[in-house]
C-alpha cells in the first residue's frame, strides 16, 4: 500500500488530534471509526479534500491548544501557519518569553492599548500555570498583534502615544513576516528576532529598567506632601512633614542619602531640577504636585515614554532634536551632543508639531513674513488700538505674496479691512525689533515652522517656555549660527559684514542637518537618573476607555542580547 505524501500529512495529523482527544473503541462498521486515509484500488482521496481535512484537524488542534479560540485574533493564520511548519512549538526558551512579555506589557503599562493590557495579564497567567501549549499559540497570537501593532505606528503612532486609544485588531503580518516568526523558533533565536524590534534608541532599556525599580515601590502607601502655602529654605517645617518629605524623595532620587536641614533642601533642589521645575529649594504647588505623584502614575509616564521612542527616527547621526516639554534643542554630530540651548515653544493655544524636516540654510538679519493667522490674531487687534502700531514695530504693507511694492497704509480704508479676510500681507524689516531677531534658520515643511533668534530674551528665564505662535526660539542663535557654518566648512566671521549692516543674507549649508520635534516627558540622564516633565500639551492624559481591563503585568528582569544571538 502506497501512501501519498498528503495523505501521510492528513494521517499525521489524525493520529496527533487522537492523543490529544482519544475516540473511544468502536467495531469496524461504525461509521464514528477512525480511518487512514490511504490510496486504494476502491478509495482515493483528491488532494484538495486531504487539504480541508488536513485544516481542519490542524483547526481542531489549535482549538484543543486554545480552549477559548475566540480570544485569538488571527486563528485561521496560526491554523495555518502551525499546520506548515509541522506543528513545531516555538516558546519553550525563558528569554523569548520574557522579551515578549516584557515587550507588550511596556504597552500595556502605557495605559494606551486594552488589548495588549488583557494580553499582557493572560500571557502571565498561562505562563505562571505551566500551560506550555496554550501558551504558545496565544504567544504567537500576541506577537503577530505586536508586529502588526509596530508597523502601523508610523502612520498612527500621533494618535496613540497622544491621548488617543489603539484599538484592536489591526491586519495580521505578512505571510514573509510570519514565515521569519517561525524561521526563528526553529532555529531558537527567536529571543534576538524581538530584541531588535525593540526602539533601537538606548532610552528604551533604561526606561524599562527604571520602571522595574519603581514596580518595587508600586503597591506601597506613598508618602503624601500636604502643602499649606509656601515652604521656604530654612523655614521650621512639622515632624511630619519634614518624614513624608524624605520618604518621598528618597524614592523619587533613587535613594540619595538626606538629613534635616541643608541637606534636605539640596534634596529639594536636585528633585526640582530632575522635573525641570525652578531650582530655588521653595515647596510650592508645582514642586508639591510631582512629589505626589505616585509609582503607578510615573510608570505610566515611564511606560508612554518608551513606546513614543518608536516614532522617532534613529539613523540619524547629525541632527538637531528639539524636545517640546524640556523646552530645549540639542544638536547632534556623528551621534555626539555638540551643542545645547533652551528654547521658547508654542504656547498651549498654538502648539509646535511634530514634524521632522532638514536644516538647509542660515538667514543673517531676516524679514518676517507674518503668517495670516497671527495677522488677524495678534497684529490687526493692535492696530486698531494704535495706528501707529506697524509704522513703530517697522511694518510694511504689500498687495500680496508675490509682489514687494509697498503700499502707503494710509491710503487703505481700516475701517473696511474684516479680521477674517484681510487682504494684505505683512512684512516685518530685519533690526532689533524684528521677531525672528538676526537668526533664522531656514527648516522647509508643511507647517511653516522654523528656529530662529528672539529679542524676547527675558522669556528665556522662565522654567516653563510655552510663549510663541508655534516656532521655536533659539536662546543661543548666534552660538548655533556659528557651530552649523563651521560643520559645513564655512565661518560666521566671513559674514560679518552683513551683520553689521543689517542686510539679509542666505547661507545655504553645504551639510543640511535632520531637525527633529519630539515630546518625550520622561527619560533617563547620562548619568543615571530619571527625568520628568510637566506635560505642556495634556499629551500625557490617558485615553477615555469603553472597557474594563485586567492590571498590567509587572516587568520582567532585562538581560543584554548576547553576541551569539542574530537578527532575523
Amino acid at each position: 500500500m502506497k501512501i501519498r505524501p498528503d495523505a501521510y500529512l492528513a494521517n499525521l495529523l489524525i493520529v496527533f488530534s487522537l492523543i490529544l482527544s482519544p475516540v473511544h473503541a468502536a467495531s469496524p462498521n461504525s461509521s464514528s471509526s477512525v480511518r487512514f486515509l490511504t490510496e486504494s484500488a476502491g478509495q482515493s482521496l483528491s488532494a484538495d479534500e486531504h487539504h480541508k481535512r488536513a485544516y481542519q484537524h490542524a483547526r481542531d488542534w489549535l482549538q484543543a491548544a486554545a480552549p477559548d479560540a475566540t480570544v485569538l485574533a488571527y486563528p485561521d493564520l496560526l491554523t495555518r501557519d502551525y499546520l506548515e511548519h509541522g506543528f513545531v512549538l516555538l516558546w519553550e526558551r525563558d528569554d523569548a518569553r520574557y522579551e515578549l512579555e516584557t515587550q507588550v506589557n511596556v504597552i500595556s503599562l502605557a495605559g494606551i492599548s486594552p488589548e495588549f493590557e488583557w494580553r499582557a495579564w493572560q500571557l502571565r497567567q498561562l505562563r505562571e500555570q505551566g500551560q506550555d501549549l496554550a501558551y504558545d499559540v496565544f504567544a504567537t497570537d500576541t506577537l503577530y498583534a505586536l508586529l502588526s501593532y509596530q508597523a502601523a505606528i508610523p502612520q498612527k503612532g500621533k494618535q496613540w502615544f497622544f491621548g488617543a486609544q489603539h484599538r484592536a485588531p489591526l491586519p495580521a503580518p505578512a505571510l514573509p513576516v510570519r514565515e521569519q516568526v517561525f524561521q526563528a523558533g526553529l532555529d531558537h533565536t527567536l529571543y534576538a528576532f524581538l530584541y531588535h524590534r525593540r526602539p533601537a534608541n538606548q532610552q528604551y532599556r533604561a526606561l524599562v529598567t527604571e520602571i522595574i525599580r519603581l514596580q518595587q515601590d508600586a503597591n506601597q502607601l506613598w508618602p503624601t506632601v500636604a502643602l499649606n502655602g509656601l515652604v521656604r529654605p530654612n523655614e521650621a517645617v512639622a515632624t511630619t512633614f519634614a518624614l513624608n518629605l524624605v520618604e518621598n524623595l528618597r524614592r523619587a532620587i533613587d535613594g540619595h542619602s538626606v538629613r534635616y536641614g541643608g541637606d534636605l533642601l539640596e534634596a529639594v533642589r536636585e528633585f526640582q531640577g530632575q522635573h525641570g521645575l525652578t531650582v530655588d529649594g521653595i515647596i510650592g504647588p508645582s514642586t508639591a504636585r510631582w512629589l505626589n505623584r505616585d509609582a503607578q502614575d510615573r510608570i505610566r509616564l515611564l511606560a508612554l515614554n518608551a513606546e513614543r521612542l518608536r516614532l522617532w527616527p534613529d539613523n540619524q547621526p547629525n541632527r538637531i532634536v528639539v524636545n517640546i516639554p524640556d523646552y530645549r534643542m540639542t544638536l547632534w554630530f556623528d551621534d555626539q551632543s555638540v551643542f545645547e540651548s533652551k528654547v521658547v515653544v508654542g504656547r498651549t493655544s498654538r502648539r509646535t508639531p511634530l514634524f521632522s524636516s532638514r536644516l538647509d540654510s542660515v538667514v543673517l538679519n531676516p524679514s518676517w513674513n507674518v503668517p495670516q493667522s497671527i495677522v488677524r490674531r495678534d497684529i490687526l487687534p493692535k492696530l486698531a488700538r494704535d495706528e501707529s502700531y506697524l509704522s513703530q514695530n517697522h511694518y510694511r504693507i504689500l498687495p500680496d505674496w508675490h509682489s514687494d511694492q509697498s503700499i502707503d497704509p494710509t491710503t487703505i480704508d481700516w475701517q473696511q479691512v474684516r479680521v477674517d479676510g484681510f487682504p494684505y500681507r505683512l512684512q516685518q524689516a530685519p533690526g532689533k525689533l524684528n521677531a525672528l531677531g538676526r537668526f533664522k534658520f531656514n527648516t522647509p515643511n508643511r507647517n511653516a515652522i522654523y528656529l530662529h533668534d528672539t529679542p524676547a530674551r527675558s522669556l528665556f528665564s522662565k522654567s516653563r517656555r510655552a510663549f510663541s505662535s508655534g516656532c521655536i526660539r533659539v536662546e543661543y542663535a548666534e552660538e548655533l549660527a556659528n557651530v552649523l557654518l563651521d560643520l559645513s566648512g564655512q565661518r560666521l566671521t566671513d559674514y560679518q559684514t552683513y551683520l553689521d549692516a543689517t542686510q539679509t543674507k542666505w547661507i545655504s549649508l553645504r551639510r543640511p542637518l535632520a531637525v527633529q520635534t519630539i515630546y518625550q516627558t520622561a527619560w533617563v540622564t547620562e548619568d543615571g537618573r530619571v527625568a520628568f516633565r510637566d506635560d505642556v500639551y495634556a499629551y500625557d492624559t490617558k485615553p477615555n476607555r469603553d472597557v474594563t481591563t485586567r492590571e498590567p503585568s509587572y516587568l520582567t528582569q532585562q538581560r543584554p542580547l548576547q553576541q551569539n544571538e542574530h537578527t532575523q
